[in-house]
Order: structure tokens, then sequence, then C-alpha cells
């Protein structure tokens, strides 16, 4: 018989409600966060303009505010004309005059070419006061500087002057378009400019400038087109140089030029070139494009007193008188022929006073290319030969055949420049002075006196120059006749010389020197140093072409 199961009594159950309340309170938040949500939201949106937690806010520029100073950026107040800063402070305690800042902009980029100036308002110390800063930009920064800040500037358009857009290849015009309009890409602007160069060479060269657009904040990219010139005038610009054991020498002529033709007249008074120092005037004429751009004529006298050191007077002559006329023909802008004749009269001293002729023909072909690989480097080659030859059949006294070649080479990165240069010649026969060679002036074996290596000069020559140069540096400013202010700067620059100069059948020694300077093409500084075993004696020179 089965036991039976006796049930326990328990009494009422309690209702289990932890799981219900805490599901309403998180339902709870939930609402109450939403809500709060919102509200946030819906304050950004009416006030958006406020400031952050821990942040100062701003006031706005008053554009009308009264000018409470000037400033000047991006270049030295000096290099701004004393008459121009006077008009920016006439400014300051009056409502901004935005056309008066225009005008005073334009006046800036008038004394500084290359440049482009804007205007920036800052806030000043009373809500009412503005501050006035006046940007200055460089437009055209060299290649290997800064990054360009013109890149902060719109390309309102790009222009190429000098001919028509269709000869340029179809890929050149499609990176043309995609400047325009856009922030300038410095790097692309120059691609093109490189690819014009390519495209265009040697009949044609190009230069890049940014201008001033129409709009503020605009640029304008310009591809100034020029058409080669085959046949260049002769360079008869003016120049002084000195050389501590030489003293000075000088030439200034006067160019009258009608379209083609030019008429020289000048001075001169020279020490360095030759073995003399000749001083006199001269004459000339010269027609490029004699119904062709591929030839030229030239016509030149000239009439010289010679005056000698004392170690020459043996060969010595009194006067000089020359004629040469000459005709050139041009393969392309860079390779030249050249022919003519060379007519002397010479006033001689000793033994006795006589006059003698020195005729000859001449010719001499020429190379000089100039090209850029890529947007820092730069590439030249000058390259030469002469050939002078007196024969009786001009009725000359002298009888010889010179032979002068020449050669150069610069290799330019960025602001560093490698120069190397070499030069060798031979005579044979019995020349007069004036043709000889001769080393030790303010060109070649820098640092020595020619006196004192060949005073008589020699029939033979070789010499070569190793140069490194480095610039531009900042020195100062100067200030022209209209007072405004322009930057000076130089690049400096070591270089080591060595040549020998001497007759047949006699030993040539060998000469070196080194030196320093500094300066650029239109004028230079230097100190150059003979290397021998005693002695040694530093040569200074210096010069400027104009």
């Amino acid at each position: 018989m089965s036991t039976p199961v006796k049930r326990l009594h328990r009494g009422p159950q309690p209702v289990r409600v932890e799981s219900r309340t805490w599901t309403l309170v998180g339902d709870l938040l939930i609402v109450c966060a939403m809500k709060s949500l919102k509200l946030v939201l819906l304050f950004l949106l009416l006030f958006p303009s406020l400031p952050a937690a821990g942040q100062e806010a701003v006031p706005p520029v008053d554009p009308q505010g009264i000018v409470e100073s000037i400033e000047i950026s991006g270049v030295p107040e000096d290099d701004i004309s004393q008459a121009v800063r006077g008009m920016m402070q006439k400014l300051v305690g009056q409502r901004l005059d935005q056309q008066g800042a225009n005008d005073l902009l334009d006046r800036i980029e008038i004394e500084l070419p290359g440049f482009i100036a804007t205007t920036k308002l800052a806030v000043g110390t009373e809500p009412d006061r503005i501050k006035l800063v006046f940007v200055v930009e460089k437009s055209n920064e060299q290649p290997g500087r800064r990054i360009n800040i013109n890149s902060r500037y719109t390309v309102e358009d790009v222009h190429i002057d000098g001919i028509d857009e269709s000869r340029l290849s179809r890929g050149i015009r499609d990176d043309i378009h995609k400047l325009i309009g856009q922030m300038l890409n410095q790097a692309l602007a120059d691609r093109i400019h490189h690819r014009m160069i390519r495209e265009l060479r040697p009949r044609y060269s190009v230069v890049k400038r940014v201008v001033k657009g129409t709009r503020p904040q605009h640029v304008v990219v310009v591809y100034e087109v020029k058409k080669a010139s085959w046949i260049p005038f002769l360079d008869l610009s003016p120049y002084i140089v000195y050389h501590s054991k030489q003293n000075f020498s000088a030439a200034a002529d006067v160019p009258i030029q009608v379209g083609t033709n030019r008429f020289t007249f000048g001075i001169v008074d020279d020490a360095d070139q030759l073995l003399e120092r000749f001083a006199g005037f001269r004459i000339g004429y010269e027609n490029v494009n004699v119904g062709t751009e591929r030839l030229g004529i030239g016509l030149h006298y000239g009439s010289f007193h010679e005056r000698w050191q004392p170690v020459t007077t043996s060969g010595i002559y009194r006067e000089r008188r020359t004629f040469d006329p000459s005709l050139t023909f041009a393969f392309d802008p860079r390779l030249k022929l050249t022919a003519g004749v060379s007519l002397s009269g010479l006033e001689i001293q000793y033994p006795a006073s006589h006059s003698e002729n020195s005729n000859a023909a001449l010719a001499s072909l020429n190379f000089r290319g100039v090209w850029e690989s890529s947007e820092t480097d730069k590439h030249e080659v000058d390259a030469g030969y002469d050939l002078r030859a007196g024969a009786h059949n001009l009725d000359s006294d002298f009888i010889f055949t010179r032979h002068l070649g020449h050669a150069l080479y610069a290799f330019q990165h960025e602001r560093n420049k490698l120069t190397i240069s070499v030069m060798a010649g031979g005579i044979s026969g019995r020349a007069p002075l004036f043709e000889r060679f001769s080393l030790g002036n303010t060109t070649t074996l820098r640092g020595w006196n020619k006196f004192d290596i060949a005073p008589l000069g020699g029939d033979r020559v070789i010499h070569a120059t190793l140069q490194y140069g480095f610039g531009d540096v900042r020195i100062g400013t100067w200030t022209n006749d209209t007072d405004q202010k322009r930057p000076l700067e130089t690049g400096f620059y070591l270089f080591y010389d060595t040549g020998a100069v001497g007759d047949r059948g006699s030993p040539m020694k060998a000469r070196h020197s080194v030196g320093l300077g500094f300066g650029q093409e239109s004028f230079f500084v230097a100190l150059g140093f003979p290397i021998r075993t005693e002695g040694v004696q530093p040569t200074f020179m210096m010069g400027a072409r104009f």
C-alpha cells in the first residue's frame, strides 16, 4: 500500500516586480536623453556662431571701420618709397577708403615689379577700429626656392603673347585650360613653360610671368613668346674694370638703332684685353637682316693711341688704326659663321719711325645654346673657333696664321652654378703684338700680372677655369632717382685658373691661381691669389657692365 504524498502549505506567494520596474526606469531615461539631445541640437541651430568652451569670441571686422594702424607684410618697409609710406599713414584715423587703399596697391606694384600687393583687415583695439595690413608677395619665385605664394591666388586667365595658341601641341593647350579657374598650380605652370620652350626653340624664346588680375585675389599667367634673333648686334655694353696691377680700363658706346640697322660711336681706354693700353675712339655700322634674317653685315673702324710697359718697348707702335668689314651667316639662332678681313695700319716707333700694315683674312664659327632640362636645372654651352691669316695678297707686312678655340659649359641647379671653360691657340709666322696671346688679367689667370708671365705675349696658349658660384644673397637695398627702393642681391663664387703661354721652341710653364669673389653678370668684385713658392701677393679686381 502506497504512502500518500503530503503537500506542504507555504501560504500566499509574493508577486515578482523587479524586472518590470527596471524596464520602466530604462525607458524613462532613454526618453529624457532623446529630449535633451533635441534641445542641444535646437540650441546649436539657433546659435551657430557661439564660440566653443574655453575659446573667446572673435568680433567681426568692420569694413568701414576707422583705421587704427598700418602694417606692411612680406617685404621690409624700406623697400617701399617714403612717399608711398607717407600716403599710407594719411589713412590712419580715417574711415577705410578702399579706393584709396587700392590706389596704394597700384603704386606698390609699380615700385616693386614682380610683386603682387593686397590688403587684409584685422580687428582693432575697439569695436569700430581696424588694422590695415598691406601684404606684398613675390609674383614669380625662382625655381628651387620656397613654395610660391601665388598658389594662394585663383588663375583668372592664361595669355599666350607672340604666337597663336593653335601652334602649340594639344597636350600643352589642355594643360593651359586646366589652370584657368583653379588655384595657381605653380608646378603645372612651370611644366607648361618648359614644354613650350622645348617645342619652340631655337626659333623662339619663352618667358613666363604672373601678373595681377582684374579681380581681387586673382592672377593672370602670361607666356610671352619672342622670336629669337638669328644675328644679334655686337655686344658693346659700356664697362669699367679695375686690376690692382694694371689699373683701370673702360669703354662706352652710344648706339643709334633704326630697325635692323645700328650705328655706334664710342670711346675706349683699355689695358685689360691686349698687351698694350690702347685709347681712342671707334665707330661702327651693323645690319642684322640683309634681305633675310640669316644674313648680316658689319663695318667697324677704330683709331687708337698705344701706351706700353717698359718691358715691351722693343715691339711697340704708337698708333693703330683698324677697319673690319665682315659678313655673318646664321644656320640657326645658335650657330653662326662669320667671314671678313681686318685691315690695320701701324705707326712703328723702333728702330726708326715707319708705317706697316697688318691685314688679315678672318673667319669664325660660333655656337651658343641655352636650355633647361627641368624646373631647376639650366645648361649653357658656348664654343667657337677663330682663324686670322695675314697674307701678301692683302698687302700685309705681317705674314701669319692665328688659330684660337674656346669652349664653355655652365650648369645651374637652383641657386648653384658650376662653370668649366677651356681655351687653346697657336700662331705661326710673324704676328703684331696685338695678335699675340697673353694671360693674367681680369678673366684669365686671375691673381697673376700678365707682364710677369710673358711681357711680349706668346704664340702658344692654353688656359682652363673651374668656377663654382652660389647665391643670390641679399646684402641691402638701393634707392633710384624716383625714390624707389630695390633689393640688392649678389652671388658668391670660388674659382681655380690654370694656364700657360709662351713661344715655340721655348718651354711653357704652367701657372695656377685660386680666388673668390661676389657679383652678378652686371658687376663683380674678386680677389685672386697666384700659386707660387714665394712672394704671394693677392690681386684685387672689380668691374661693372652697364
